[in-house]
């Protein structure tokens, strides 16, 4: 597969996922449902069809012959300890996200020399929330992993060496989450890290099991979004603050290391 197939399906999958929201608008439309961004059910359904239908439809076009099979899911085949690294690992690029996303606050506080944080209220939506969950923690782990490290890694490694395949793989990955200009470098830096989980261990388990661990973390500083903000807006970007980024980084090479040596001893003991 060529550099530009892989983001033209990349892009595939944005055109066809946006269609089925359409089509979704469309229906609720039909039966006199209200179209509005604050319907959670429209907003719910819409995703979790736009998900399923448009990374099938990839599948089914691209894919025919290679889907995986059952044994690859079987749980004898998965090594405990690596599970154990990859809850470090996830901790640790949790941590390293977090100036990332206070870009725009840490330019401000460097030229300004001062910031004020404003306090920050939250409230939730129980609807939109169960509706989040099914896509984000369930669906998209899964279908993402699937295609953007099993397949499109696997099919990149054809023609490329594996640091172009896994940087191709992880642009592509990156270009569906660019909702915000903030995403682009943290869903560049998970599609790498994943992107190397299942190069090492070649195991898309794994790579679905990170995935989610990072997805729930962001449902639980969602619910207490309001608490979580007010605590890092506190730390004034001070050498605490700067210390946990340290240890973050400090846990992602840790556990990404630990990975490589516990996948190949559990090789050694299968042979």
């Amino acid at each position: 597969m060529s550099v530009t197939k892989a983001i033209l399906l990349a892009l595939l999958l944005i055109i066809v996922f946006l269609l089925v929201q359409l089509g979704v608008f469309g229906l609720f439309n039909l039966f006199d449902q209200p179209i509005s961004l604050s319907n959670s059910h429209l907003k719910g359904v819409s995703k979790i069809l736009g998900f399923l239908i448009s990374y099938f439809t990839i599948f089914q076009i691209f894919w025919k012959t290679e889907i995986p099979r059952k044994a690859e899911f079987k749980l004898n085949n998965y090594k405990f300890s690596i599970l154990k690294y990859l809850i470090i690992v996830s901790i640790g690029l949790e941590l390293i996200y977090q100036p990332l996303f206070d870009l725009d606050k840490l330019i401000e506080f460097y030229v300004n020399g001062f910031i004020d944080f404003p306090k920050t209220n939250h409230s939730i939506d129980k609807t939109d929330l169960i509706y989040q969950i099914s896509t984000v923690i369930f669906i998209a782990p899964i279908l993402e992993e699937l295609f953007f490290r099993k397949f499109l890694i696997s099919k990149l490694l054809k023609k490329y060496k594996t640091s172009t395949s896994l940087l191709i793989s992880s642009f592509c990955f990156a270009i569906i989450h660019i909702e915000t200009p903030y995403n682009l470098i943290p869903s560049l830096i998970f599609g790498i890290l994943s992107g190397l989980i299942f190069l090492k261990t070649r195991k898309i388990l794994y790579s679905i099991f990170f995935h989610i661990l990072m997805n729930s973390y962001y449902f639980i500083f969602l619910v207490n979004a309001e608490n979580y903000n007010n605590w890092i807006n506190s730390l004034n970007f001070n050498y605490v603050y700067w210390s946990l980024i340290i240890l973050g980084l400090i846990f992602t090479f840790v556990g990404m290391k630990k990975i490589t040596i516990a996948n190949n001893l559990y090789r050694k003991w299968r042979v």
